[in-house]
């Protein structure tokens, strides 16, 4: 009897070994009742023993946010606009972008992401990054076009440089814009 236990214990933990390896073609889910079954990354579930009278798997796709070529890049450790940016001339490509927005008919809502240079250290260059994107976003406000319409200013920092560029030029020193429509 003594035996008994350490022997039930063992075989206990080396079931789960013995079994089928985990896979993620398990983890699915119904989304409404006859239509196709989707892992948890939103991929189309297939089994050979499920059910065949499922609608055809159709998964829909986020649109990706688009990137304005228009961008502000800025002097190095200023945020100010219009004082601290290094070209005057992207200011005047801005407002017209911002012209457009409030013309259209479609709404679309603006996302304001803040980049620097690899100067400075990692948490000095986020929270310049931060105030970059802040100040833009507050610039679109006084401009006119509407708060509601803003998501809220972002900061990548020095995480997400421009490929073919120094890491220390201004062209990293940037505020881009990404729209969605609503």
């Amino acid at each position: 009897m003594g035996y008994a236990a350490p022997v039930a214990l063992t075989f206990a933990l080396a079931a789960p070994a013995m079994g089928h390896p985990p896979t993620d073609e398990n983890l699915w889910s119904a989304k409404k009742e006859d239509t196709a079954w989707t892992t948890r990354y939103d991929e189309c579930w297939k089994s050979k023993t499920g059910p065949g009278d499922l609608a055809p798997c159709a998964v829909k796709k986020l649109e990706p946010a688009k990137k304005v070529v228009a961008e502000l890049n800025f002097n190095l450790n200023q945020y100010v606009v219009p004082n601290g940016v290094a070209d005057i001339r992207q200011v005047d490509e801005i407002d017209k972008y911002i012209d457009q927005l409030k013309a259209t008919p479609d709404r679309e809502r603006v996302t304001i992401v803040g980049h620097t240079s690899a100067d400075g250290s990692d948490d000095y260059n986020m929270k310049l990054g931060q105030r970059r994107a802040e100040a833009v976003r507050d610039y679109f406000i006084r401009r006119g076009y509407p708060e509601e319409y803003l998501a809220p200013a972002e900061s990548r920092g020095e995480y997400d440089m421009r490929p073919g560029y120094d890491p220390y030029s201004v062209a990293q020193r940037r505020v881009e814009f990404h729209k969605t429509k609503l």
